[in-house]
């Protein structure tokens, strides 16, 4: 009898232990099954990336056709679509023409793929759908947002950005973030178009980029952070009078930021990311492709530091204390009066640029400068920088038009490679510089140049340092000098960026 419950005994521990081992099999099989990396959502991946291969393959094959198909291999937009019927069903696409490429919409599976002019096509993209357009302080899901470190007001559509320039007030001091790239022309990023007195999309889009009319109103004394997130602000068109850019005035952190359009203004200054600063300024990581215009009567008191007309690629006029590093400027820049790629005119108080270069075109008609138009700033530092873009103006110069004052010069490890025209002073270097003794003198250490009949000095040449001739910027030993001079910077307290020898000839930020 012992025994028969003995074994009894054994075979229920048996049992118990064989339905937990079923047990945790089940859950495994089912999370095997039903997890995020289950079978099932696998399948759907699977499912998903195979319907975009077969979209974004549609829209090549038709890309491809139409170029080989047009006389001068261009894109039209109503020959794409025609294409794209004939590859689909009519009305299952729709191309739209949002300036510098084509959308492609495909309604079924709410996705669009960009095709530029010269046919890449880039995707997919999901279509957004925000249910609160114009609030910034609700997120797309609905979540409340207070705009703090933790919980940025965030940008989904065009709507969003009118309410942040119209009500500026309300978010003077706060976190705010990019979520998305937005284009002005694309009606994908709209969502129902009602701000300023507009009652659709086609309203709001055609207010804002009409070129008869005045577009984006630019966002007024912010203070807080904004983080672009590397998104773009495409085809942001302004014209008005006064101070034009992404921001008209600024203090805190702007970051991570791409900008493209056209900004203009007229009697006052333009800046592709900020127009005027009068405080303390960090922008890091910001491109601006903009074309940027200031008019205004030309200037010709040397000593006025009220200049309108002035224009620069990420900063238009500086009167506080700015650090701008890992920057760039591709647009074309225009100033009646001070004009440079990254910043137009620098004024009293401290700035160092570091990381940046311009490849965009300044044309000025006084101090123009690949990075600095004019300063009369108490400390400029110009370190690791470098232009590429043509100078020209009444008084030029490679990296910084016009000196004008006792301030303190730092140009280390940079070099110009641009043509420089001045009518009436240039330099490859400095277009003037107001030095007459090694006191005033700028520090020049590394600094390069390529044009020996120009020169690296326009008017009082008095410099601490010599900037070197270099007759081919195409050699792995003219990377290894910028790179030697990066690795002993030993007390830093942001990155120097090392160089490459890029595909154009020339050296690189790696």
């Amino acid at each position: 009898m012992q025994k028969i419950r003995k074994e009894q005994g054994i075979t229920l521990l048996a049992l118990v232990i064989t339905i937990i081992v079923l047990l945790i099999l089940a859950g495994i099989t089912i999370s095997a099954i039903t997890g995020d990396n289950g079978i099932i959502g696998n399948a759907g991946k699977a499912k998903e990336e195979t319907e975009i291969a077969n979209e974004k393959e549609i829209v090549e094959k038709a890309t491809v056709q139409v170029m080989g198909n047009n006389k001068y291999g261009n894109i039209e937009e109503s020959e794409l679509q025609e294409q794209l019927d004939k590859e689909t069903d009519t009305g299952k696409t729709e191309v739209s023409d949002v300036g510098d490429e084509f959308e492609v919409v495909f309604h079924e599976s709410n996705r669009y793929y960009t095709v530029d002019k010269d046919g890449n096509v880039e995707g997919a993209y999901e279509i957004v759908e925000d249910e609160y357009p114009g609030d910034i302080t609700v997120g797309k899901d609905g979540e409340t947002l207070d705009g703090s470190e933790g919980k940025p007001y965030e940008i989904w559509c065009i709507e969003d950005l009118v309410e942040w320039s119209q009500n500026y007030r309300n978010y003077q001091n706060s976190y705010i973030e990019l979520k998305r790239t937005l284009n002005f022309k694309s009606r994908l990023s709209y969502i129902n178009g009602k701000m300023l007195n507009c009652n659709s999309i086609e309203e709001l889009r055609n207010l804002l980029t009409n070129t008869s009319g005045s577009g984006f109103t630019p966002i007024t004394n912010f203070y807080g952070t904004f983080d672009g997130k590397n998104f773009e602000i495409q085809n942001i068109y302004e014209n008005v009078s006064g101070k034009a850019g992404f921001f008209a005035d600024a203090a805190g952190t702007i970051k991570n930021l791409k900008i493209s359009g056209n900004i203009i203004s007229n009697d006052g200054y333009a800046g592709g990311i900020v127009s005027n600063l009068g405080e303390t300024l960090n922008i890091s990581n910001c491109i601006n492709y903009c074309n940027v215009t200031a008019n205004a009567e030309i200037h010709t008191n040397p000593g006025n530091v009220d200049v309108r007309g002035t224009a620069g690629g990420i900063v238009g006029k500086c009167v506080g204390n700015v650090i701008i590093k890992d920057c760039a400027n591709e647009g074309n820049i225009y100033g009646t009066n001070e004009t440079g790629g990254i910043v137009g005119f620098q004024y009293v108080s401290n700035i160092t640029i570091l990381n940046c270069y311009n490849d965009g075109m300044i044309n000025g008609e006084s101090d123009t400068g690949g990075i600095i138009g004019r300063t009369l700033a108490s400390t400029v530092q110009i370190y690791n920088c470098y232009n590429i873009g043509n100078i020209s103006g009444s008084v030029t110069g490679g990296l910084m038009g016009n000196r004008g004052s006792n301030d303190k010069i730092e140009i280390k490890n940079c070099y110009n490679y641009s043509e420089i025209k001045g009518s009436k002073y240039q330099g490859e270097i400095i277009g003037f510089n107001w030095a007459y003794d090694t006191e005033t003198s700028p520090t020049i250490e590394n600094v390069f140049y390529t044009n020996q009949t120009i020169g690296a000095f326009g008017g009082f040449a008095n410099a601490i340092g010599t900037p070197v001739y270099c007759e081919d910027i195409s050699d792995n030993n003219f990377v290894t000098q910028l790179n030697d001079y990066v690795s002993s910077v030993t007390e830093q307290d942001i990155l120097w960026k090392s160089w490459i020898l890029g595909k154009e000839g020339y050296p690189i930020f790696e």
